[in-house]
């Protein structure tokens, strides 16, 4: 297992501040950590996002949100690598995106009062 985490913006070798408790964390349980372009990854640039990352291997990433494309292009190089991170793509979208996760919690999720042009007042989300 590895875990992802960003990497700084100023020292690209080191965690982002906010993750390194997390990535001392990792690392102190014997977990691989690697760090990862968070700016690339939004550019749709995986490539140049993971050149630190190790091939091989499940990983977890542990980051800043991504737009469910930019992730599953991130997906799809890492698996190229021969890496597979434990959230698929179509996870990411269902659990980041509505209406992906919207039936599984309706049951506990208050009925959405305003949306886009329209959506009426207290209707489901729907898929564009």
């Amino acid at each position: 297992m590895m875990l992802l985490v960003p990497a700084h913006p100023l020292r690209p070798r080191r965690p982002d501040d906010h993750f390194a408790p997390e990535a001392h964390a990792a690392r102190a349980a014997g977990i691989d950590v690697a760090v990862v372009d968070h700016d690339a990854v939004a550019r749709d640039d995986a490539q140049a996002a993971f050149t630190a990352v190790p091939a091989g291997g499940v990983a977890v990433y542990r980051g800043w949100m991504l737009h469910s494309d930019r992730y599953a292009g991130f997906a799809d190089a890492l698996t190229a690598r021969d890496v597979t991170l434990r959230t698929s793509a179509e996870q990411y979208r269902r659990a980041h995106e509505l209406p992906g996760w919207y039936d599984g919690l309706a049951p506990t999720t208050s009925s959405p009062r305003s949306g886009p042009a329209g959506c009426p007042s207290g209707s489901r989300p729907r898929s564009p």
